[in-house]
């Protein structure tokens, strides 16, 4: 049976802001499973326009809060995100435990994050970068160190077996994959009979870590 999931692989576009149509995807997917209360979260906003998955939405009327660790500009609120700190910040500016959108781009200990939110708030759909170059198995993250910086090189995130095994523990269906990203949506948004296909392979950009620091493997029990 064909449904809206057939297609997304060919809704990739920029429409304004973001960086390799993740725009056009979110589009296509809130067209298919609409809105509630048009409420958005995004950990790792940048400067809140350049390659944004958000602005769109908030130019076009939606709520939300916005999180960089280095930026305090445009409505993007300034704030260290960690598994410790992610929900009480989210608490302290009133995010409501459902909501539409979760945007998750940090650079680093990207999963532990997820982690944390999901275990208190139910976003309807996701969208968060993955390690690229990782394989999907083994499912590994960095190594948790809710310091850790980004330093141009294949050490960051986790791999797209650890994210999702992570949001299907949470009632979540990976639906589409792009070069950097993964969406997932709730189960119970999953069209009658529709199925994804989701078509990734590893893509080399960064060098490795010359520091050569551990990754750390998924255990059973470290979900959800």
């Amino acid at each position: 049976m064909t449904t809206w999931l057939d297609t997304l692989a060919t809704k990739a576009k920029i429409i304004a802001h973001s960086q390799t149509g993740e725009e056009g995807i979110l589009e296509a997917i809130f067209a298919a499973v609409g809105t509630t209360n048009r409420y958005l979260v995004d950990i790792g906003a940048g400067n809140g326009v350049e390659l944004s998955n958000t602005r769109l939405y908030l130019d076009q009327g939606w709520q939300g809060a916005r999180f960089d660790r280095c930026y305090a500009v445009d409505g993007v609120h300034q704030e260290h995100i960690t598994a410790e700190t992610v929900c009480a910040v989210l608490a302290k500016y009133e995010v409501p435990r459902e909501f539409d959108l979760l945007s998750l781009d940090i650079d680093g200990i990207d999963w532990y994050v997820l982690r944390a939110v999901l275990r208190e708030y139910r976003p309807r759909v996701i969208v968060h970068e993955i390690n690229h170059q990782r394989p999907y198995d083994p499912p590994v993250a960095v190594t948790y160190n809710p310091a850790l910086v980004f330093r141009n090189s294949d050490y960051y995130g986790a791999s797209l077996g650890a994210f999702h095994r992570l949001t299907k523990a949470h009632g979540y269906e990976l639906i589409h994959m792009q070069p950097f990203n993964a969406f997932h949506i709730w189960r119970e948004l999953m069209p009658e009979g529709g199925t994804p296909r989701i078509v990734w392979a590893p893509l080399q950009s960064w060098p490795p870590d010359p520091e050569q620091r551990p990754w750390y493997t998924i255990q059973p029990g470290d979900v959800p």
